[in-house]
């Protein structure tokens, strides 16, 4: 024979009564020289912040290049110049 004792069914109810469970507390107590919880954000985050306020499309800027497109003053030997010391900078 097997000496496994066997499995009894006992209701929920039975062994919230044998359980010994602590009354939850009512109150949270807090001390009354805590300081006040504060966030600091970074400068990255800032500037973060501000590129997300900002429209997907500057339309203001797409309009201007479409009007020196049209009247031919998009490109210069001035603009290609300073695109270009921008690319060395870049590069360096």
């Amino acid at each position: 024979m097997s000496d496994i004792a066997p499995i009894s069914r006992t209701s929920a109810a039975a062994v919230q009564t044998r359980m010994s469970v602590p009354a939850a507390p009512t109150a949270v107590e807090t001390s009354p020289h805590r300081k006040a919880d504060s966030v600091e954000f970074s400068e990255a985050a800032r500037y973060l912040a501000k590129i997300a306020e900002l429209p997907d499309i500057r339309q203001d800027l797409v309009d201007r290049v479409k009007g020196e497109i049209a009247a031919g003053t998009y490109d210069s030997e001035d603009k290609v110049d300073s695109m270009l010391d921008s690319l060395a900078e870049d590069l360096l």
